[in-house]
């Protein structure tokens, strides 16, 4: 996923709220931008932290700069939550989530069903044999040593998304849950038991009945951010 537009590089200041964050420009000007994240993002918001941001000017948009990208210990890390589901579109559609490969339309669920948890969904070809796929994308932040950790801590998305992926097992339907990291600087995602023991022992057991379980990692530059890796998931 290419960016549209260049990115304009800050420093970190703090963020709050979970939504917002407060940045010094380049210029020595302080503002704050928009950051589309809900994870603890540990280890991404330390004050002076370099980041990048997207610059989108339009009317009635308040805040016009997203922030993009975290550059940590030399590696870039993308925080936009808002670009998982077009980041997994393009990698089914190009062929390198082959997994997903072989459907006739891949779309968006949240464009007409606000009550689902889910992102997207795969509709099989007529006679194809292919059950109906649906798929969550969960973001993976949180690094310890050469692995990232999940969960960061107990969420209770996490659990409406564990229960909507066992009703969509339950129709005869293929469940999906895609762990994404947008950082290429790791080599596998482990279950983090101590941050919510009770959703994981829900998730190993329905991985028993059928849930598959994709990791990726992606390359990240000040050019766009590409899902270009397939990580292990240890239990």
């Amino acid at each position: 996923m290419d960016f549209n537009t260049p990115l304009y590089k800050a420093s970190l200041i703090r963020r709050y709220s979970k939504v917002l964050a407060d940045v010094c420009l380049e210029t020595g000007e302080n503002i704050t931008v928009f950051c589309s994240n809900t994870t603890q993002m540990t280890s991404l918001c330390d004050p002076e932290t370099e980041i990048y941001l997207s610059y989108l000017p339009k009317e009635h948009r308040r805040l016009q700069f997203t922030w993009e990208i975290a550059v940590v210990n030399g590696s870039m890390v993308g925080v936009n939550m808002g670009r998982q589901d077009d980041l997994i579109i393009e990698a089914v559609v190009n062929a390198v989530l082959y997994e997903l490969g072989g459907y006739e339309k891949i779309e968006k669920i949240s464009s007409y069903s606000n009550a689902s948890y889910l992102n997207l969904l795969l509709t099989p070809f007529e006679n194809s044999g292919y059950p109906l796929c649906k798929v969550a994308i969960l973001p993976v932040y949180q690094k310890i040593g050469t692995d990232l950790m999940f969960p960061d801590g107990i969420s209770v998305a996490n659990h409406h998304i564990l229960n909507q992926l066992a009703a969509t097992l339950q129709a005869g339907e293929r469940a999906v849950l895609i762990l994404l990291a947008q950082r290429i600087d790791c080599i596998g995602i482990r279950a983090q038991w101590i941050a919510d023991a009770q959703y994981l022992l829900a998730l190993k057991d329905l991985c028993d009945k059928g849930l598959e379980i994709i990791c990726c990692g992606c390359s990240v530059s000040l050019q766009g951010i590409w899902v270009t890796a397939r990580l292990p998931f240890t239990f």
